[in-house]
């Protein structure tokens, strides 16, 4: 049996962060990350859009207020001190119908409430801005330190910085088995004794949570996004320009995005669907989470659970690009079919959590610790741009 002081469960950013901020406070000790990919950026951290989110969304006070805003500016401070690349665009935000002007108040509220610069701008303004941008309210919000960085490349450094300081990553070796008593995880290849295991696995922490013997109110519902590529590479804008959001829904609708490469994206769609890793088809569909899921969708849709079915509607309009561009055209201008093609690069899933007491998704992160064992159990957005500061939080809040 192979021993360490931290084992983690996960390889993601999350992961990653974790084991970067544990051996940066215990430079001595062994640090042991379990990742069943190949690599660090099969899903989440490199599907991730690389926006790095300002703080503005979510409500004064809520975890992911606090370690947004200063996990934004510690990520900030990362690409920069490691030279790796970030477009400091700012954000528009533009509201897409009249419904839409009084949620413009209580995100300049919260922004304000959470330290966020925002700023209440004129259609003129905004057009300054980004010329493509359609404020057909004459008015939109801007916030100016919304920034884009290559996801893969910023897990790649934060992985250099693990096993430069004595951490080892164990790629393609998932947790078989787990005791939270003990501190052991079961592997294909042998076992492993910890001081303290923590599970960041994403997609699969629920899952990791029950091999380790724990019960909540919790369960599992996966969200597809899907983005569309603008097919012209001369196709180009200078902010990220996002809907002012229906703030009973849980997700941000469809917006633009942009990558290191000058590629622009349209999306993402919001998708349920009954595989963690259903990025087509029936890909990582298995017989148990398909039978689970889609009766507990049918359930949350007959009861418009958080406003799904709602939802729903709004994701039949995204099957076709005409709806794409209906959506699109109401935050900017120039964006037809014939512009568009589907990013099969671009798709990922969303882990999401539901409680089944509040009936209810839960919308912040959610961690429970269990004897040895700290459980990451929703590590929704913004946890990309919230990992630095989300491994303090943890290390401060759980490690004994």
């Amino acid at each position: 049996m192979k021993t360490c002081d931290c084992l983690i469960i996960g390889g993601g950013i999350i992961g990653l962060t974790l084991a970067r901020e544990w051996l940066r406070r215990h430079p001595q000790s062994k640090v042991v990350v379990l990742e069943k990919e190949a690599t660090s950026v099969a899903h989440g951290t490199g599907r991730n859009s690389g926006v790095i989110h300002s703080g503005i969304y979510y409500t004064e006070g809520s975890l992911r207020a606090k370690l947004c805003v200063s996990g934004s500016r510690q990520m900030l401070d990362y690409v920069d001190e490691h030279k790796l690349w970030n477009d400091r665009c700012g954000k528009l935000l533009v509201p897409p119908t009249e419904a839409s002007l009084s949620s413009m108040d209580v995100l300049l509220t919260r922004g304000a409430a959470n330290g966020v610069e925002i700023h209440k701008v004129t259609g003129k303004e905004a057009l300054e801005l980004e010329p493509r941008v359609n404020p057909q309210f004459d008015q939109a919000l801007y916030v100016p330190i919304t920034s884009v960085v290559n996801p893969k490349q910023l897990a790649e450094r934060v992985r250099k910085d693990v096993v430069g300081s004595g951490g080892v990553i164990y790629y393609g070796t998932p947790a078989i088995a787990i005791s939270a008593r003990r501190g052991t995880v079961q592997t294909l290849t042998g076992t492993f004794e910890a001081g303290t295991v923590i599970n960041a696995a994403g997609l699969f922490a629920d899952q990791v949570a029950k091999r380790a013997g724990l019960k909540t109110q919790y369960s599992f519902q996966p969200f597809k996004g899907k983005y569309w590529k603008h097919k012209d590479p001369e196709f180009a804008m200078r902010r990220l320009v996002y809907p002012v959001p229906d703030l009973s829904l849980p997700f941000l609708g469809v917006h633009t995005a942009h990558n290191q490469n000058g590629d622009v994206y349209f999306g993402p769609s919001s998708t349920p669907v009954i595989g963690r890793e259903n990025y087509k088809g029936l890909q990582g569909v298995t017989l148990r989470d398909g039978l689970a899921l889609s009766a507990s969708l049918v359930w949350k849709f007959l009861n418009n659970t958080n406003g799904l079915r709602t939802l729903s509607m709004r994701e039949m309009k995204l099957m076709r690009l005409r709806g794409v561009c209906d959506e699109l055209s109401k935050i900017v201008t120039g964006v037809e079919p014939q512009n568009l093609e589907r990013s099969l690069a671009k798709v990922g899933i969303r882990s999401q959590i539901f409680d089944s007491k509040t009936q209810h998704l839960v919308n912040d992160f959610v961690v429970v610790p269990d004897e040895r064992v700290i459980h990451i159990l929703n590590a929704i957005s913004p946890a990309f741009t919230a990992s630095f500061a989300f491994a303090e939080y943890i290390l401060d809040t759980y490690q004994q």
